[in-house]
C-alpha cells in the first residue's frame, strides 16, 4: 500500500482509530528530547510556576479539542 494510499484512508477512521494511529506513531518516533527542547519546555514550566493561573486544566483542553475534532466530522 503506497503513503497516498493510506493517507487517503485515514479520513475513514473512527475518532477511536484515528487516537490509536497517532499514538502509535508516536511511539515509533518516541526519542530523548534535545537540548532545545528541553530548554523549551523548562522556559514554559517557570513561566507557569510564576503564573500558575495563566493555563486552562488539562481536561478543559481535551474538551475543546474533542468539541473541534467532532465539528470536524
Amino acid at each position: 500500500m503506497s503513503l497516498t494510499e493510506i493517507l487517503a484512508e485515514i479520513p475513514k477512521l473512527s475518532f477511536a482509530e484515528r487516537q490509536e494511529l497517532v499514538r502509535r506513531a508516536i511511539e515509533i518516533e518516541d526519542h530523548d528530547l534535545t537540548a532545545e527542547e528541553k530548554a523549551i519546555l523548562d522556559e514554559r514550566l517557570e513561566e507557569f510556576r510564576r503564573n500558575p493561573n495563566s493555563g486552562i486544566p488539562a481536561e478543559q483542553l481535551k474538551g475543546e479539542i474533542s468539541r473541534l475534532e467532532t465539528a470536524m466530522i
